[in-house]
């Protein structure tokens, strides 16, 4: 059995990220054994477990919170929710469940607000924002190399950074690339043509992270035509 073939469907991060390495050019000459891979599942396998014990503990916070709750307990508890979906998205295995089950508490808890806030239109209008940008959040942690980019485990380091970003597909890249800020996308633009120099063009993964450099360059045009 090669060792590709070791490497699990619903991977976590820490194996997410052999994955990615693994007979990549982009990362170097980067040796991956199948100890290697057993060592990073369980550390995934290890977080999961950490992670469930967490969420059932907040779970019976949230069925336990009276309609009479301090504005800033539910406040809190809300932030918890949504980083505990940030969390999920992260995790080996299915997590979706989870994730509906986070959704569901909180539209619980958005609903009590929603009648806190009775007519009030500033109100309503900084709730709708909010929906809003949770949505927005939550669609872009479907994809598990944005949840691993925005993991404040900081999985992906600064020298893994633009290979990994070169080594995604172009839905993936595009959207990545839209939560830097201009000047980072320009530095992220020269790493990745700098790390491409040298490499053996015929390479799939190498044919692949120009592209991706293309996808890039698209970006950053696309901002800069913006008006500001």
């Amino acid at each position: 059995m090669s060792v590709e073939m070791l490497f699990s469907k619903t991977a976590g991060r820490h194996e997410r990220l052999l994955k990615r390495q693994f007979e990549n050019p982009l990362f170097g000459d980067v040796k991956i054994e199948p100890f290697d891979i057993q060592d990073a599942r369980r550390r995934d396998s290890e977080e999961v477990e950490h992670f469930i014990n967490e969420f059932r503990d907040l779970v019976q916070q949230v069925t336990e919170l009276k309609p009479s709750a301090d504005v800033e307990l539910v406040l809190k508890l809300k932030e918890s929710l949504d980083k505990t979906y940030e969390m999920s998205a992260g995790l080996a295995g299915d997590q979706a469940e989870i994730r509906e089950m986070i959704k569901r508490l909180l539209g619980m808890m958005m609903q009590s607000m929603w009648k806190a806030v009775g007519n009030d239109a500033m109100g309503i209008s900084k709730l709708e924002m909010e929906e809003q940008a949770r949505q927005a959040h939550f669609a872009l942690m479907e994809y598990p190399f944005i949840a691993d980019l925005l993991s404040p485990d900081n999985i992906i380091n600064e020298a893994m950074m633009v290979p990994s970003l070169l080594s995604e597909k172009t839905e993936v890249a595009v959207l990545a690339m839209q939560l830097f800020e201009p000047e980072q996308q320009q530095l992220i633009y020269q790493q990745a043509v700098e790390l491409l120099k040298g490499l053996d063009d015929s390479h799939e993964r190498v044919i692949n992270a120009n592209q991706r450099l293309q996808d890039i360059a698209s970006v950053m045009a696309s901002a800069n035509q913006q008006p500001g």
